[in-house]
């Protein structure tokens, strides 16, 4: 095959080194894409291809911070992006970019050259063998001493705290801790003293697939590519600038907007740099290596359909956008990627462990294709009989149990918020869940409940703040007693919680309900929940009930169609989380015709997810009933 792509950007990098099979597929689609046998792509080509990316990681970003109410992240589309919430988000991106550069130039006082338009970053070329690879810098700096090189991530400094070792002392310690001027930076970077437990945990990081890490190793690109090819006569270092977790928004606006350059100077700004120019000269070596490994691949452009090899990640920011292609092979429907815990591995007789990506390419691509024996899990035995006999598995007795436990009336609670990279209203963080909408079923007695009758809600109209509004009906809805119930309830719980510290005069009765909020999805997958022990429970490990249908997860969207065919979310005009909060968000730029439309698709959609729950569980009574 010859060579027809000679330029590498940091986002062909990356997908060059994660799929061996990236490059030989790109072609092929850049190929269709331009409806020739031969195409020519200029630089423009590489840098609209570079902005996609960065639109798409930023939404990623979001799901990472911030996962929706189902529990499940969803997926992006990694070629096309069409999704109407790109709209809705990027004013916030772009403040980010521009908060990152008014950060660095209050910090070095020199100006930076960024934007969010890849076209018009500075850029950086280096030639390595027959390749041109091309930088874009998010930001760009130089002060009378140093150059400074600028990320701008879309994620929060709590992926960098979190980061611990334990001291050979015993002592539990930050990687990373703040100088005096407020930059994150590394123990040894801050000549704080440091062990061989310290470098263990800093090997860990320098790995591309590795949650802060692969952060830095987007920045070691760029480092490689300047030191190849920018001729710079002052030292470089380099800086991610990333979202500072524990920024609380005070509530003061400027122009309507809310002012988070008053706090520039208080070191308590809503931005955070952090210094990993030790970090990327750490990763240098290896990194040289990818570059010989991405070169290897570009020379020798070949994909075995039969024989696809190693295959790249399934999810994440590190989803390869032919996943699909080189996964084909991989059956829809019970795969052995359906195994709860695969990600955990599978061990042989001998005791060896092998990854499911192993099994895959052991010939093993279904849930029934691995030896039974392989399967420690009770859960995976579960669904290895359940896929085997094709009947469902049902503990009768232990969901009867539970069930008797609930207090009435119950109270069915959906929330639907906003999760905003910057923080809105008062007493917000960053990626806080903004409640805008919830909807209550109070069922009475089992089974006792009208859909439209016993269905109440409240739902924000406009950008405004309306949170005490909200908790204030809710609370006003939800009596002493009663259990509370939720799918996925650490999502309604931890929006409770922080109404509470919003609005203190709600906080003995927001408490009271959290103690008394159950997560139905409990009573199927089996898991140990906080509640029991004032049920009087036993602690059981394993799972209560499991169908084919659900294909390893519990997501109520997985549920419902099992429990209650008939409902089903795909006529509805508004049918997930995204579609919900995007409507939201459009609200104030709505005629008041479509206003009311899309006002009555949210409620109904809401109302829909409470409703469900009444079913599911009117279902599950009716199932159990003659134990």
């Amino acid at each position: 095959m010859s060579k027809l792509i000679n330029k590498i950007s940091k986002t062909r990098f990356i997908n060059g080194i994660n799929c061996p099979r990236f490059f030989p597929l790109f072609e092929i689609y850049k190929k269709k894409q331009q409806a020739t046998v031969a195409f020519k792509e200029d630089l423009s080509d590489l840098m609209e291809e570079e902005n996609m990316n960065n639109i798409k990681m930023l939404l990623q970003s979001m799901y990472e911070e911030a996962e929706d109410e189902d529990g499940d992240i969803t997926e992006i589309d990694k070629i096309n992006v069409t999704d109407e919430q790109l709209e809705v988000m990027m004013p916030y991106y772009k403040k980010i970019e521009t908060y990152s550069a008014v950060l660095a130039e209050h910090l070095f006082n020199a100006p930076v050259i960024h934007d969010f338009d890849t076209k018009k970053q500075k850029m950086v070329e280096a030639e390595i063998g027959d390749y041109k690879f091309y930088s874009f810098l998010d930001g760009y700096q130089e002060t009378d001493k140093n150059i400074h090189i600028i990320e701008s991530k879309a994620t929060t400094t709590n992926k960098f705290y979190k980061l611990t070792y334990k001291s050979e002392d015993g002592e539990k310690l930050p990687i990373f801790e703040e100088s005096p001027s407020g930059i994150l930076m590394t123990r040894e970077a801050l000549g704080l003293p440091v062990d061989g437990t310290y470098y263990k945990q800093i090997e860990k990081m320098l790995n591309r697939l590795h949650d802060a890490g692969s952060y830095i190793y987007d920045l070691t690109y760029q480092r490689y590519v300047i030191e190849h090819g920018a001729k710079l006569d002052k030292p470089v270092r380099y800086f991610l600038s990333v979202l500072n977790s524990e920024y609380i928004f005070d509530g003061v606006y400027k122009d309507n907007e809310p002012d988070f350059m008053k706090d520039l100077g208080e070191n308590q700004f809503i931005m955070r740099l952090i210094d990993v120019t030790d970090l990327t000269e750490k990763f240098l070596a290896s990194f040289q290596m990818d570059v010989d490994t991405v070169i290897d691949r570009l020379d020798h452009m070949t994909y075995d359909l039969e024989n696809p090899g190693p295959l790249c990640p399934r999810k994440g920011k590190h989803k390869c956008m032919f996943h699909d292609i080189c996964y084909a092979h991989v059956p829809k429907k019970n795969s052995v990627f359906t195994y709860k815990f695969n990600h955990l591995g599978f061990k042989d007789e001998q005791g060896e462990k092998h990854s499911t990506e192993d099994l895959i390419n052991m010939g093993m691509k279904k849930v029934l294709d691995v030896p039974y024996n392989w399967l420690q899990r009770p859960i995976n035995q579960i669904q290895y009989n359940v896929v085997s006999t094709q009947e469902p598995h049902m503990n009768k007795k232990r969901i009867a149990e539970i069930i008797s436990k609930m207090q009435y009336p119950l109270y069915h609670l959906d929330f639907e918020s906003f999760p905003c990279p910057l923080p809105r209203f008062k007493g917000e963080k960053p990626y806080t869940q903004s409640l805008f909408q919830f909807n209550l079923h109070i069922e009475h007695a089992p089974g006792v409940c009208d859909k439209d009758k016993d269905s109440y809600y409240y739902l924000a109209t406009d950008a405004k703040d309306q949170r005490e509004a909200l908790c204030k009906a809710m609370v006003d809805l939800i009596g002493d007693i009663g259990t509370v119930i939720a799918w996925n309830d650490s999502f309604e719980t931890t929006r409770m919680k922080e109404l509470a510290t919003y609005f203190p005069q709600y906080k003995a009765k927001l408490d009271s309900m959290i103690a008394r909020t159950f997560d139905l999805m409990y009573i199927l997958s089996g898991s140990y929940h906080k509640i029991y022990p004032k049920w009087g429970l036993s602690e059981m490990k394993e799972v209560n009930y499991y169908h084919e249908d659900l294909q390893g997860s519990y997501s109520i969207k997985k549920v419902l169609p099992i429990f209650v065919p008939s409902l089903s979310y795909k006529n509805l005009e508004i049918g997930n989380g995204t579609q919900a909060l995007v409507t939201y968000a459009k609200f104030p730029r709505m005629t008041p015709k479509e206003f009311k439309q899309k006002y009555d698709a949210l409620v109904t959609y809401c109302k829909q997810d409470t409703w469900a729950m009444v079913e599911i569980l009117n279902s599950l009574r009716k199932m159990v009933q003659s134990v």
